[in-house]
This record gives structure tokens, C-alpha cells and sequence, in this order.
């Protein structure tokens, strides 16, 4: 969903400026729904670039609007028109003559940010931007407008600092150091390398000497010290191949593990919004990126370096052998490498369409595991299947295109490089027929050759790995350059004020810098060691409030204190260590249920464990279990219900003992019986805690010292219970609807007992 920012990223560097693709991401703020227009316009007016969005016709593009425009294509893309041509504006007498014109001689230039530079006819274009079925020059679509956003830079767009360019020298260098304290081992792989080449270098003088001095001379003697020589040559490169071979291991797997490993903590000190707007396909396959990067530094830039001694050594020996023979040599290799180049932009667009692919389909396969129980109980399997197939044929299509391309490649490669050695092949006969050459140099000529055919071919795998290495390595730039959550606040932990009351001063939230306000200036004080409860409609905008409070999102505007200091002067981990928290959709980890409840804990108090649990209210039932609490969970909690879960959640946030607790719907997935139980329970625990609790079951909350009553992302009502059924308020209203519905339950369970038959 990239297309929006990177249509903005074009269109600024043809004005002369660079931004980062993940500076306009930020400015757009996209989601995995992608962008609007409205979120365009925004980012493109902070770097100093004019819009207007606009629904007009064809005629209207190619004579009136500016180009490049970013125009909406195919109900789910944005592209760049950036040029149009083969047609004329004059002789265009009537809208029809004008029509079939544009139809037969209009080509539209666009870039795609999914495919590159391509073309389109005018009737091909409109298809995409109309949807609309012209079939040749049918006037259907005449009266049809697009949607296009017109751009031009503002005065000042020059003089705007740009974004910082993303240091791909600093990234690099942080992979390169990966390799650093493997410096001894990389001098002996360089070593053994080396000394094979020169073995090697051995082998053509060998047969020489075999063919022109043993054949010649009827030398078995000679012959058999020249075969030794030549069986121990073998032995030692044999050898120093395999010490190459376990070198190369053992770095490997060093390195794969470190840089998997830190990019998985990359991962974890991320915000949680940016999980929240990439799908787990793309996440997933980026690590799949690593893997290429690895492969490409170890082993084709690692055989690069043998190779290109091997071509070294061997060409000097072909070039004092004859001269003529490594010029024909050296123009078919470089046509052959002129040749392999040309398909390299075209790999690289469909690797970059292939990644996509890739990541949907493993983000579908995540869903569909996931949320298997849904799809049987609503016979969803089919149509789920189906969409899989689509995936699939689209992966087909690349992989056939990539397969015709490698095919097309690869065989005039092929015939590049056997015209070459025929050349060589039938020079080298005339040669030896003139008497210009003895059939010993011959044979060690086609020997060298062989050995300088590998190198090349090596080169060029070079090449085409060194660019499906920079792909990737775009790839996870993007996600090393980003800034990591903690860099956002201070670090070092500080005392916290006496008054530990939170105050919420003038905070709203949007979750795209023009998207709808989800909180609109909250002005609240929550008191310390007091239950304060939120309420209202769904949508209100309580879960997004107690997000704020748990730092897991930025306000829009405003700040958040801490008595009177500001939240944001406390570290993360200092803030969360006092915080628990019970979200709506907590997890449950693959593990015991001892280490879902401690966590991390190494020296476990089991005195608080058991208060937490007794709490919860799941003691007795985890206690019953045959392994007790060394009972292992399934994936996401498999094997217990959603009370268990919930309570299990509960337990985890109570055992850390935190100064503030935050209880979102924490028993909605309770039954009366236990719901009564933990409530009266936790009256004892919030004693002298600052506790917040989102609830939608008004029962949950009576005793609360402060209420707050949220209605469209601003606050309607705060007091007691007490207190705000007395106004008779927002407040009132939802407590009389609820008592409404069990009234409603209780009569129509009456109702059902009255019509049993007696006894």
C-alpha cells in the first residue's frame, strides 16, 4: 500500500528533491488500507508542494493539467502521468472526431511505482483510469471522469529543508560489521584461495609438458611423475577446499543467527504502530531478506574474490600463450556480458512485484490458521480457497515471466559463448596445422579457456546476486532507518513526583494527520490511589484513551503528566514496569502457565503468585490440572476458554504489583459468578493503586470513585455513581438501557418457566 507516498517520493525528486519514502509514509500516515487523496494532500503541502484533486475527462488531463499529476488507477492504485504524446490539439473539430482521435494516436506515459516506466494507448488508459469499457472507438466513456490530483511546487518549495537522505553507508557498514571478528578466518579463506589458484595455475603446463614432451618422447617414466604431480595437485586442492568449505560454515552460521537475531530486537523496539500498518507477510518476508544478503556477502562475493584471481592467473598464461586467442576470448565474454545485462531492470521489477506476492501470500496463510473457526462455522471454505487460488495464478504469471526471461537470457548467452569457443576452437586447429602452434599448447589453450569461462560466468552471478541484494537491502533499510521507540523518549531513569495523579491536558488523537479525530481535546485528572472507570458507546474512543496512558500511541496534540511533570521525560520500560495492564485482546504465549503469569521473572515470589491467582479467581482450577502450573498453553492460549484466558491476563497484571492498573473490558468474557468474585476480590487490590477500568457492564464500576463518560471522543459527564444518575445525563441513559435488557432477559426467562407443563 506504498503507492501513495512513493507517487508523492516521484513526483518531488523530478522537482529536484529527495525524501525519503519513509519520511512521506510518516507525513501521509498511512495504514494497511493505504492512502487517500486527503492524505496526499497533506504530505505533499508539508514539503512545500501545491494540490488540487480533481474529477475530470480525458480532455481535460491532456490539455489542461499540469504534468506529472498523480492520477487513481484501477479502483486500488495511484500512478504518475508524466507525459503524453501523439496528439494534437488543433484539427479536432467535433467531441466524437476528438474521441476516435485520442483513441487511435494518444499515448500516456506513467510511472508505476509496481511496475516502473510503461506506456499505454489513450483507449488502454482510460480502461484503467475510467473503468470503463470503450471497445475501440465506442463514445461510452466520452462523458466518464477520473479522479487525479494535480501538483505544483509552492514558492518555497526549494527553500524547505529536505528530509534527511537514509545513510545507506551507515547501514551497510552496520551489516559489514557483522564480519569484523572473523578477520583471521577471512585471511585464511583468502590464504587457501590463493593457493588452489596457483595449484591450479599448475594444471595447464602439466598436460603441455604430457602431450609435447611424454607423448612425443615415448616417456612412460616422465609421463608417470607428471601423472603423481598431477594426483597430488588435486589431493592439495581437494583439501584446501574442504578447510574453505568449514571455514565458510562455521562463519555463516554465526553471522545468519546474529543478524536474524537483531533484527528481531529491531523489531520488538519499534512503536506498535508500525505493526499496525504492515502486514505480517511483509515483516515475515523481510527475513527472508536477510538470508540473501547473508548468502550474497559469503558466497558470491567471497567466490567473486577467487574468481577473479582465478581470471587473473589464467588470462596472464592465455596472453603469453597467444595473443590473438585472448582477445577473441575477451569480446565474447564481454558480449556475453553485455547481453546478461540487459534483462537486469526487468528482473528487478518483477523481484520487487514477487516480494509483494510472497508477503500476501504468507500474510493469508496467518489469517486463514487463525481464523479457521470462523471460516467452517460460516462455510467460508471455498470462497477462502478461492482467494488463495488468485494469489497463486498472479505468483504463476511472475514466475512464468521470470522463467521466460532467464529462458531468453540464458540461451543467447549459451550461443554468445559457444560461437566464442568455436572461434577459438577452429583458430586453434588452423593454428596447428600451419605449424604455428604445437597440439600440447592447444590442448592447455582449451584448458585455460575453461578454467576462464567459470570466472565469468561467476561474474555475472555476481552481478544479478548483487542486485537482488540491493533490493533486499532497500528493504530492510527501510526498516533499520526507522527510529526506535525509545529513541522517542528519555531514557535514564528518574524519581517520580510525590503526586502521582495523571493529568490529561488538552490530548487529542488522529490516527492519520487528516484522518477523523478519535480524541478530542481531553481534558482530565485522574487522582492517585483513586478507580477511576470510563464508559460509553463503542467507538468512543476509551480503548484509544487508555492506550495514550500506556504510551503505546502519541497524542495528536496535548501531553499527559505525571503530577507536574511530563510522562513522556520517564523511559518506556521505567513507565511500563509500573503499569498492568488488561487489554481487550491480551495474549496468552505457547508456554506454561507459570511463565504466562511471571513472565520473565527469574526469581519467581511465589506468595504474590498466589495472590494473584487467588484474585483471579483460577487458582483452583489450575491446581486441578494434572502438570499443574507447569501446564503448557497452546498457541494463543489453545486448550483454555475465554474466561481462563482472561483471568489467566488478569493474574499477569496483578503479580507485578504495579502502582497503576488499567483494566480494559478485563471480565467481558466472564460469567456473572466469577465477574462477582474478581470483582470483590479486587477491592482489596486497589487499595492505594491509581486504577483506570474501561467496562461496558455498568455493575463492574458502581464503586468507582470517579466515572468518566466518554460520547464521540470527548468527555460527556464525570462524578460518582451516585452523582450522575442524579443528572440523569449521558450517564443515566446507559445504566437505564442495560437495566432495560436484564429486564427484558429476566421476563422472557419468566415467561418460559410459566409455560412448562406441571409436574
Amino acid at each position: 500500500m506504498d503507492c501513495g507516498p512513493a507517487c508523492l517520493k516521484i513526483i518531488a525528486k523530478h522537482y529536484g528533491k529527495f525524501y525519503s519514502l519513509q519520511y512521506l509514509r510518516d507525513k501521509c500516515g498511512i495504514t494497511k488500507e493505504g492512502v487517500s487523496f486527503l492524505d496526499l494532500s497533506h504530505a505533499a503541502e508539508c514539503i512545500g508542494l501545491r494540490t488540487l484533486s480533481l474529477k475530470c475527462t480525458i480532455e481535460d488531463l491532456l490539455y489542461k493539467v499540469p504534468l506529472p499529476a498523480i492520477v487513481h488507477w484501477d479502483d486500488s492504485h495511484f500512478v504518475v502521468v508524466y507525459k503524453v504524446t501523439g496528439i494534437k490539439k488543433r484539427g479536432l473539430e467535433t467531441k466524437k472526431s476528438n474521441h476516435e482521435q485520442l483513441i487511435e494516436k494518444g499515448k500516456i506515459y506513467i510511472s508505476d511505482p509496481a511496475k516502473g516506466l510503461v506506456t499505454y494507448k489513450t483507449s488502454e488508459f482510460m480502461r484503467k483510469w475510467l473503468k470503463s469499457d470503450l471497445g475501440g472507438a465506442s463514445t461510452s466513456g466520452i462523458d466518464n471522469k477520473g479522479i487525479l490530483m494535480a501538483i505544483e511546487p509552492q514558492a518555497d518549495f526549494y527553500e524547505r529543508q529536505a528530509s534527511e537522505k537514509l545513510d545507506r553507508r551507515k547501514t551497510f557498514s552496520h551489516f559489514i560489521s557483522y564480519f569484523k571478528p572473523y578477520k583471521r578466518s577471512f585471511a585464511t579463506l583468502f590464504l587457501v584461495m590463493l593457493l588452489v589458484t596457483i595449484l591450479q595455475g599448475f594444471l595447464p603446463f602439466i598436460s603441455k609438458s604430457v602431450i609435447d614432451v611424454g607423448i612425443q618422447t615415448h616417456d612412460l617414466d616422465f609421463i608417470n611423475i607428471v601423472l603423481l604431480a598431477n594426483i597430488a595437485i588435486y589431493v592439495c586442492i581437494l583439501l584446501s577446499n574442504l578447510v574453505r568449505d568449514w571455514i565458510l560454515l562455521h562463519i555463516t552460521s554465526r553471522v545468519n543467527i546474529a543478524l536474524i537475531s537483531d533484527y528481531l530486537i529491531k523489531l520488538m523496539m519499534l512503536p506498535i504502530t508500525f505493526f499496525e500498518n504492515k502486514m505480517t507477510g511483509d515483516i515475515l518476508q523481510r527475513a527472508q531478506d536477510h538470508e540473501r544478503i547473508r548468502s550474497f556477502i559469503m558466497n558470491n562475493s567471497l567466490n567473486m574474490i577467487f574468481s577473479a584471481l582465478t581470471f587473473l592467473v589464467f588470462g596472464v598464461i592465455l596472453l603469453t600463450y597467444n595473443t590473438v586467442i585472448f582477445y577473441i576470448f575477451l569480446t565474447g565474454s564481454i558480449l556475453y556480458f553485455f547481453w546478461v545485462m540487459i534483462f537486469l531492470k526487468v528482473r528487478k521489477k518483477l523481484d520487487w512485484e514477487y516480494f509483494e506476492l510472497v508477503s500476501k501470500n504468507q500474510s493469508y496463510w496467518v489469517e486463514t490458521i487463525s481464523s479457521i473457526q470462523d471460516i467452517k462455522i460460516n462455510n467460508y471454505e471455498r470462497p477462502k480457497r478461492w482467494k488463495w487460488e488468485d494469489i497463486q495464478a498472479r505468483l504463476y504469471k511472475v514466475n512464468l515471466r521470470v522463467l521466460n526471461i532467464t529462458n531468453t537470457q540464458n540461451l543467447g548467452a549459451q550461443f554468445i559463448d559457444s560461437l566464442k569457443n568455436l572461434f577459438i576452437t577452429f583458430f586453434c586447429a588452423k593454428a596447428v596445422i600451419n605449424g604455428e602452434m604445437t597440439f600440447g599448447v592447444m590442448i592447455s589453450t582449451q584448458f585455460i579457456i575453461g578454467m576462464l569461462n567459470a570466472p565469468v560466468v561467476q561474474f555475472i552471478q555476481f552481478i544479478i546476486s548483487f542486485q537482488f541484494a540491493q533490493i533486499s537491502f532497500l528493504r530492510l533499510n527501510e526498516i533499520h532507518q526507522l527510529e526506535d521507540e525509545h529513541e522517542l523518549v528519555g531514557s535514564n531513569p528518574i524519581e517520580l513526583p510525590e503526586n502521582k495523579s495523571l493529568v490529561i491536558n488538552n490530548v487529542g488523537f488522529q490516527y492519520t494527520p487528516s484522518g477523523p479525530a478519535v480524541l478530542k481535546g481531553i481534558r482530565l485528572i485522574i487522582p492517585e490511589g483513586k478507580v477511576t472507570a470510563i464508559v460509553g458507546d463503542s467507538g468512543s474512543g476509551k480503548s484509544t484513551l487508555l492506550k495514550l496512558l500506556l504510551r503505546l500511541y502519541k497524542p495528536s496534540y496535548g501531553d499527559i503528566k505525571i503530577g507536574n511533570m511530563n510522562v513522556n521525560n520517564i523511559s518506556l520500560k521505567q513507565w511500563r514496569d509500573k503499569c498492568g495492564a488488561v487489554m481487550q485482546d491480551g495474549k496468552i504465549f505457547n508456554d506454561t502457565i507459570l511463565n504466562n503469569v511471571v513472565l520473565d521473572d527469574e526469581k519467581i515470589d511465589y506468595q504474590k503468585l498466589k495472590k494473584a491467582l487467588d484474585t483471579a479467581n483460577i487458582a483452583v482450577e489450575i491446581e486441578s490440572l494434572p502438570l499443574g502450573y507447569q501446564t503448557m498453553m497452546g498457541e494463543q492460549g489453545r486448550g483454555l476458554s475465554g474466561g481462563q484466558k482472561q483471568r489467566i491476563l488478569i493474574a499477569r497484571a496483578l503479580y507485578k504489583n504495579p502502582e497503576y492498573l488499567f483494566f480494559d473490558e478485563a471480565t467481558n468474557s466472564l460469567d456473572s459468578l466469577n465477574e462477582q468474585k474478581i470483582v470483590n476480590a479486587l477491592d482489596a487490590v486497589f487499595k492505594e493503586k491509581t486504577v483506570i477500568v474501561v467496562a461496558h457492564r455498568l455493575s463492574t464500576i458502581r464503586k468507582a470513585d470517579q466515572i468518566i463518560v466518554m460520547q464521540d471522543g470527548m468527555v460527556a459527564e464525570i462524578g460518582n455513581h451516585q452523582t450522575l444518575m442524579e443528572r440523569r445525563g449521558r450517564y443515566y441513559q446507559l445504566v437505564q438501557s442495560q437495566l432495560d435488557l436484564t429486564t427484558n432477559v429476566q421476563e422472557s426467562q419468566q415467561e418460559a418457566l410459566e409455560m412448562q407443563p406441571p409436574l
